[in-house]
């Protein structure tokens, strides 16, 4: 069990980050070892608020009375300019950030840790620089862990349309909602001696939604795949604050729609060490929203994992998130 390597990835989605924080507040009422033992923390949006979080030391509960506390406020305070500017103060995220952790860097922790985040690329006098995903880590094979842990999430974490880029980063879900993937490749990059026989993962969702387009779309060209058609039956709704409808967008981002990101993981570790703690939503809910009824339906929904997706995360907590 001493090459045993545990990773905890939390996806994208906004405000709804409350659900997997609540989930994490679950198990580690009688796993608290999920905190210690982790190897890997690896987030993707407001997957790598809560990373940064549990990085300063907050509770599990200190981080629902965040969302709660100090996300609800932050997103009640949105501009009133319109689409053509952002909602939301990148600048006033980065503070945020800033506050909690000062200029330390990502290598300044003992913990693994995993930002995503995608560069848009520039054109600066004559020379071009292609856009990508970047990879915030102080893994070893990363390169750029004396990134300071302000500029990582922030860069993770700036959605368009929500806020501006940072640093000509944008949200982490350009590269994929979910980062488990990513964290199981840097973590074998990192370490030449592990296999995936030694990886454990539970990864939390912020809410399984379902998407569907209600037209037939064989005959669809651009304008439609753009736009909609206005079919009343659709659910493809605007994924970008601000925004209108666009099914090709909403298909293009479906990391909380689909479980392709799951299944690719279930395929490639062995079976009972991977865990993909995602409760389905009953309906649409906005990164930005801060209504209290669906904020205390997300939290009621961390009770309805999967339920055999749960029994592997507990098997896993009990038998490799202890000392190793």
């Amino acid at each position: 069990m001493a090459n045993q390597y545990n990773i905890v990835c939390f996806c994208g989605g906004g405000i709804r980050g409350l659900l997997s924080a609540t989930i994490l507040e679950n198990l580690a009422t009688n796993y608290p070892g999920i905190l210690q033992y982790t190897d890997l923390f690896a987030g993707t949006s407001t997957g790598s608020g809560i990373t940064s979080m549990l990085l300063a030391a907050y509770t599990p509960t200190d981080i629902v009375n965040y969302f709660l506390t100090k996300e609800v406020p932050f997103f009640e305070n949105m501009s009133t300019a319109g689409p053509s500017s952002p909602m939301y103060s990148v600048t006033q995220a980065y503070e945020g950030q800033l506050a909690m952790h000062g200029l330390k860097t990502l290598s300044d922790f003992s913990q693994g840790v995993l930002f995503t985040a995608f560069n848009v690329g520039s054109y600066v006098d004559g020379t071009a620089t292609a856009w990508g995903p970047t990879l915030f880590s102080n893994l070893s094979y990363s390169g750029n862990g004396n990134t300071t842990i302000a500029e990582a999430v922030t860069s993770s974490c700036a959605m368009p349309g929500m806020m501006g880029s940072y640093q000509g980063n944008i949200d982490g879900a350009f590269v994929h909602h979910d980062p488990t993937l990513a964290a199981i490749a840097m973590a074998l990059a990192s370490n030449t001696s592990l296999t995936l026989n030694d990886i454990n993962v539970i990864c939390i969702g912020t809410g399984f939604m379902a998407n569907w387009i209600a037209s037939d779309t064989s005959q669809w060209g651009a304008q439609q795949w753009q736009n909609g058609d206005g079919n009343a039956n659709s659910n493809t709704p605007a994924l970008l604050l601000n925004g209108t409808i666009s099914p090709i967008l909403n298909a293009s981002l479906s990391g909380t729609s689909t479980n392709l990101i799951p299944n690719l993981a279930g395929m490639m570790l062995p079976q009972g060490q991977y865990a993909y703690l995602n409760p389905p939503l009953a309906y649409y809910i906005p990164e930005n929203d801060t209504n209290p009824t669906d904020l205390a339906y997300l939290q009621s929904q961390a009770g309805f994992c999967d339920l055999d997706q749960m029994t592997i995360a507990l098997n896993l907590l009990e038998k490799y998130w202890v000392e190793h």
